[in-house]
């Protein structure tokens, strides 16, 4: 969906910072970008990434909009099959990641920015909770990385309450990537065409799932 964002962005002629791993992807997101877009290759998994990030923020100028899409799948989805490690390195992606972006780009951001945390149904308590998600299979490390990344953004909703800085969760919806669950139906496209065109509407402190209006945190 990063890539899909991206390449959406790009057409709308915004310029367009992007993270990323590997060399080779920086390098193509510069040919597509005709110079409206600005990799930078780093790891939300690790501290130097604030540094990256600012390093290049100091000369680029004010972002209208943050999206935290980075994420992995966990293997485990018993109770007795989960490791430790395996949930403290989705924590590591999904909520100490988008700590340490946020607050390395929080500095520059337009007054009437958006921060957008890219999240999961698997994400709800509720959801969880009452059963609704019984029937589909997923890691309890993703779903305890999502719910500690969900309350993240609450925290952060409450103490900017009273900015001008909207900020919120949004469940892109049962996408068709490399990690998707059995009922997936809407592509990483059509997910970044629909984010795009809902993103002047979006309020603060909500959790949007992105096809289906909001979900219960």
């Amino acid at each position: 969906m990063g890539f899909a964002l991206t390449q959406k962005f790009i057409r709308k002629r915004w310029a367009v910072v992007s993270l990323v791993r590997q060399e080779k992807d920086a390098t193509r997101l510069k040919e597509i970008g005709g110079g409206h877009c600005f990799p930078i290759l780093s790891d939300v998994t690790t501290n130097d990434v604030q540094v990256s990030i600012q390093g290049l923020l100091k000369s680029f100028g004010n972002i209208d909009v943050l999206i935290n899409n980075a994420g992995i799948g966990g293997k485990s989805d018993t109770f007795t099959q989960t490791t430790a490690d395996e949930v403290l390195s989705l924590l590591n992606v999904h909520c100490v990641g988008v700590l340490r972006v946020t607050q390395a780009v929080l500095p520059f951001m337009n007054k009437n920015g958006a921060i957008i945390n890219i999240s999961s149904r698997f994400g709800s308590v509720t959801k969880v909770g009452t059963g609704q998600l019984d029937d589909i299979s997923c890691s309890y490390s993703y779903r305890i990385s999502k719910a500690a990344q969900n309350m993240l953004t609450q925290c952060m909703c409450r103490e900017f309450k009273n900015s001008k800085i909207k900020i919120c969760s949004i469940h892109p919806g049962r996408l068709k990537t490399g990690s998707a669950s059995t009922d997936a139906d809407r592509t990483p496209g059509e997910a970044a065409e629909t984010l795009y065109e809902k993103l002047k509407n979006i309020e603060h402190g909500k959790f949007y799932s992105l096809f289906n209006g909001t979900i219960d945190w």
